[in-house]
């Protein structure tokens, strides 16, 4: 009996248009490869809609999208186009798309190129008749495609898009962004130094109040928040009193649509002309164009591959009005693309008629918080009316293994917590400090530049338990006077917190409100989505997968790469998905050795048909106890035939160092604040208890301790769903051709 035939589903024609954003050819291999497994036709636009006008419109298959996620940019070109605003011009488009028998458009762009693809949807059965009338179609083009369906993802390094919490290309412009300020940070303390460094964003203070955030900016302007009158004035004083204090650095990231609350330009330039004025030396540095280049970070090209399957989920779910992909509550989803469009426009046009607060209140209650977390971060000192409250002690400490942005929670905690009026406590070199009260009063400079730092600038360490170490860290507490604690750390640093709370019957000193801020490259720890360093640690396997692979020259080959984890395959999952690797292996997924049999034939059938020199596989530490790396390498590398050879790589602890990405330091700001404030509260309303700090569906949360207890054992997390195992579908549907599986099945 003959396979029934599948059914086509007719052609969708893909476009990059507007300025390209890092992420963009991610984004493209998601929806076309989902299109062709979904037995749609896929065609390429090249040139965006100038080249819809010309008709460069040319087929894509399977093997067109290979090795394009690491890329910067957009391999089908993208180019604006004046013509296509005028009737002349969209009534060549729909000629071009007609001619190739394609009713369905998909727009990767900024709010201007998705709204033109709904102005062509919506006039396309008037250019339909328009195009039958003159001769140029036949009666049955006019029939078959007389509408067309369009669908989209919002590509925009200015994030400036209503109802998505992040566009394609945002994160990876913060990357050049935060490592152009670091790297200034250098010379700018060596000569003690203010430099004014603008960036991109439009009307949109998002990278430039983000960036300063990360980077630990003594300075932001912002378009949705101007500066009042004297803005001079009193960047003279802080520049000034600033160095009296002892800094050293004076970095002022300015938004390129910045305004002064008269609603005129505020640039760099002028900024500098006021602080000549006062004799002050500054220097500027111009981002421009850099922030759009390079390769998409580790977040861009896995939230841009999984925009690009939405957008073909999108059509299949056949909806009569336009949908987008977007970001929502951390998962991906869709939203109206008139109201999206409508939305963002709405905040534009609130910032050009001078109503800020409007404009604020369109980038929403999170991003408000944290402009507010920047204009207390960004002080010299506490404020003045704090200084004849009764101080409220609070203590700090980090433990476990290295997290990459924990720096940036203790410098908060610090900053938040003397701004509210509170002593912050240190403790150093982690459990160890509690147990040997080593300790000291934090100041207001000390974590100044701590933000660019790796590992934990107070130390840290694992803690080992030993017989009377809990009665020495109460007694710790006791000469400390503390009235709050936060630990910041790993399964290791809960443990102990969960120790200090279990003994609170036999010392009283525990008897005050406690918090967990979770702090592992693992991203296991629970209640929360998210653990700072993780995003930094998968930034540092990307990085190196891509060395990896830029390896190959000739030969034919599949990597086998063994990353940490622990007992969560987020790190792997995550990397597979970012990497375009072929297969993933976690310890969520019971691996057999039919699995890896299946695994091996199907990646030898795919070297042999397709167009391909390299193999990925991403496995995580503790996948399987009997399969291992060493297992899994010998079996591909003697099954794999004459296809391909195999190279294995165990990172190891370099995806536990390097510099902090934006990300982790961002959500380290956030996290922290919010432990402060709960923290603080508790403090004043006599509240005590234990608590950790979770981020889920993208917002902070907090949980009382006892939710541990509903959690299975630490050594048993495997048993836990994930948020993210949806994404491991993802990988394989993407990275192995439906018709070289047909042939093994």
């Amino acid at each position: 009996m003959s396979a029934k035939k599948s059914v086509s589903r007719g052609a969708i024609a893909i476009m990059t248009s507007g300025g390209d954003a890092p992420g963009m050819n991610a984004c493209i291999r998601g929806c076309v490869r989902t299109a062709l497994e979904a037995n749609f036709k896929v065609y390429a636009i090249y040139e965006g809609y100038q080249g819809l006008i010309a008709g460069n419109i040319g087929e894509l298959k399977w093997d067109d999208v290979s090795n394009i996620i690491q890329l910067g940019g957009t391999v089908i070109g993208t180019a604006r186009s004046k013509e296509f605003r005028e009737r002349s011009g969209l009534l060549k488009a729909a000629h071009n798309l007609i001619k190739n028998r394609i009713d369905k458009l998909m727009v990767i762009g900024g709010d201007g190129s998705l709204s033109g693809a709904e102005d062509l949807r919506e006039q396309f059965p008037g250019l339909t008749d328009e195009l039958l009338k003159k001769g140029l179609i036949t009666a049955e083009e006019a029939a078959g495609y007389r509408n067309l369906t369009v669908t989209g993802a919002i590509g925009s390094i200015d994030n400036d898009m209503a109802e998505s919490e992040i566009t394609i290309g945002a994160d990876s412009a913060l990357h050049r962004i935060v490592e152009a300020l670091d790297a200034i940070t250098s010379t700018a303390y060596s000569h003690q130094r203010t430099f004014i460094i603008e960036v991109m964003g439009r009307n949109c203070g998002h990278l430039a109040l983000m960036a300063a955030l990360a980077s630990g900016a003594s300075g932001c302007f912002i378009p949705e928040m101007p500066p009042e009158d004297d803005w001079p004035d009193q960047l003279e004083k802080n520049i000034l009193e600033g160095a009296k204090a002892g800094r050293r650095v004076n970095l002022i990231v300015v938004a390129e649509g910045a305004r002064d609350n008269k609603n005129r330009k505020l640039d760099a330039r002028i900024i500098q002309e006021e602080l000549t004025k006062r004799s002050l030396d500054s220097r500027i540095t111009i981002l421009g164009h850099v922030q759009r280049g390079g390769v998409p970070s580790a977040y861009d090209r896995c939230m841009s591959t999984l925009f690009g399957v939405e957008t073909v989920n999108i059509l299949l779910r056949n909806s009569e009005e336009s949908h987008i992909a977007c970001l929502q509550k951390n998962r991906i989803s869709s939203t109206p693309l008139t109201a999206a469009v409508a939305k963002t426009r709405a905040a534009g046009k609130a910032l050009a008629a001078g109503d800020f607060a409007a404009a604020g209140k369109a980038r929403g209650d999170e991003w408000l918080r944290m402009a507010y977390i920047q204009k207390t971060l960004m002080r010299l000192a506490p404020p003045e009316e704090n200084s004849k409250r009764k101080k409220v002690r609070i203590g700090v400490v980090t433990a476990g293994r290295a997290a990459a942005g924990v720096n940036s929670a203790v410098r908060t905690i610090i900053r938040m917590g003397m701004a509210s009026g509170a002593e912050v406590v240190c403790f150093e070199e982690g459990p160890n400090g509690l147990i040997n009260n080593k300790s000291h009063i934090a100041s207001w400079m000390e974590p100044e530049l701590w933000n660019a730092f790796g590992g934990s600038r107070l130390g840290a360490g694992r803690y080992v338990e030993s017989h009377g170490d809990i009665g020495a860290i109460a007694e710790s507490f006791r000469k400390n006077q503390l009235d709050g604690f936060i630990l910041i750390g790993d399964w290791g640093g809960y443990r102990l917190l969960n120790k200090l709370c279990n003994a609170r019957k036999r010392y009283k000193e525990f008897d005050i409100p406690m918090i967990a801020i979770p702090a592992s490259i693992n991203n296991d720890l629970p209640g929360s989505e998210y653990s700072i360093g993780c995003d930094t640690a998968l930034n540092n396997i990307v990085d190196a997968v891509d060395k990896i692979r830029n390896s190959t020259d000739t030969a034919k080959r599949t990597y086998i790469v063994e990353v940490m984890g622990r007992y969560s395959g987020y790190l792997a999952c995550c990397a597979a998905l970012a990497s375009g690797a072929e297969y993933c292996y976690t310890p969520e997924k019971v691996l057999s050795l039919d699995d890896l049999r299946h695994d091996v034939r199907e990646l030898a059938e795919a070297f042999k048909h397709g167009n391909r020199h390299t193999g990925l596989i991403i496995r995580n530490e503790n996948a399987h106890d009997d399969y291992t790396t060493d297992f899994i390498s010998t079996l591909f590398e003697a099954d794999g035939g004459i296809e391909f050879d195999v190279r294995k790589a165990v990172l190891g602890p370099l995806q536990q160092g390097g510099i902090p990405s934006p990300l982790d330091r961002i959500q380290s700001v956030r996290m922290a604040y919010f432990a402060v404030r709960n923290l603080l509260e508790s403090v004043v309303m006599n509240v005590s208890g234990g608590y950790f700090i979770g981020c889920e569906n993208g917002e902070v949360v907090m949980h009382n301790w006892k939710k541990l207890r509903s959690y299975p054992d630490p050594w048993q997390r495997t048993k836990c769903r994930r948020w993210w195992q949806e994404y491991e579908k993802a990988i394989h549907r993407l990275s192995i051709d439906p018709e070289v599986r047909k042939k093994i099945k």
